[in-house]
């Protein structure tokens, strides 16, 4: 499904990227995990076709994603960012932001929509009457779930959640971990789950990239636990208490739930 194949990007001669590959086939969940600055929020950008890559190829069904620009791309992937001011018009209503993915891209009637977004805030566990409100009058983790709900509103094959968590605290960080599960096994949508925090990408996936000055230094399959992850690098991250946001208490509670 996405294929990123040894994709480099430099802005003059700063490298962001070097080398990078890899792929999330349909139905699966792929973190990315690594420090501020090490170039994972870059590679989000380059899948959108925000930017191009200076090198290397990313390969969406097998187009490259440069040649799928705009509806033919995002009817397919779906991002949702850490700073979502970019999704919400501050004058317009929660209805309305999430009205117009559906609108723009699937072109249902109305009516339809109407009742979609109803069904979208009750999946996400917010109130019917939150469609009625503005950005302004919600929480972070109200906007964070609505931007959830806008971005599978039209049932994407892939979900971008680059760091979807940040900077929520950790009781309503762990419902929003549970609540992209439900979501994944509801929908059998993809994830790239872009964090920095070693624990929530275990409870989100069971292939976990690691990435340290723009290179994939270490990726793990079928993990099931923290001693899968064998690079120095890695193992600083886990051991480094800035990286983790959840406590082993907390942890447990989210994948004991």
């Amino acid at each position: 499904m996405l294929e990123i194949r040894n994709v480099r990007k430099k802005y003059g001669h700063q490298v962001a990227l070097d080398d990078v590959s890899l792929s999330i086939a349909p139905g699966e969940s792929v973190s990315l995990i690594g420090e501020s600055g090490s170039g994972k929020s870059t590679l989000s950008r380059l899948i959108l076709a925000l930017e191009k890559p200076s090198g290397g190829v990313i390969l969406w069904n097998g187009r490259n994603v440069s040649e799928l620009r705009g509806k033919k791309l995002y009817r397919d992937i779906q991002p949702v960012f850490q700073d979502n001011t970019g999704c919400f018009n501050p004058r317009r209503r929660v209805m309305d932001s999430l009205d117009e993915p559906m609108r723009n891209l699937l072109g249902i009637p109305a009516a339809e929509r109407e009742k979609r977004i109803c069904s979208l805030l009750e999946r996400v566990g917010l109130p019917v009457d939150i469609a009625n409100r503005y950005p302004h009058e919600l929480s972070g983790g109200q906007r964070r779930r609505v931007c959830i709900a806008r971005a599978i509103s039209i049932h994407p094959e892939l979900v971008i959640l680059d760091e979807a968590v940040t900077g929520l605290d950790a009781t309503v960080m762990m419902k929003i971990l549970a609540l992209l599960k439900a979501l994944q096994r509801e929908t059998g949508c993809a994830y790239l789950f872009i964090t920095h925090d070693l624990r929530a990408a275990l409870y989100i996936s069971e292939k976990i990239a690691v990435m340290k000055d723009g290179r994939i230094v270490e990726t793990a399959e079928h993990v099931s636990s923290l001693s899968a992850f064998k690079h120095p690098f890695s193992k600083q991250l886990i051991g480094n208490r800035k990286y983790i946001l959840l406590n082993q208490e907390d942890y447990n509670e989210i994948l004991h739930e």
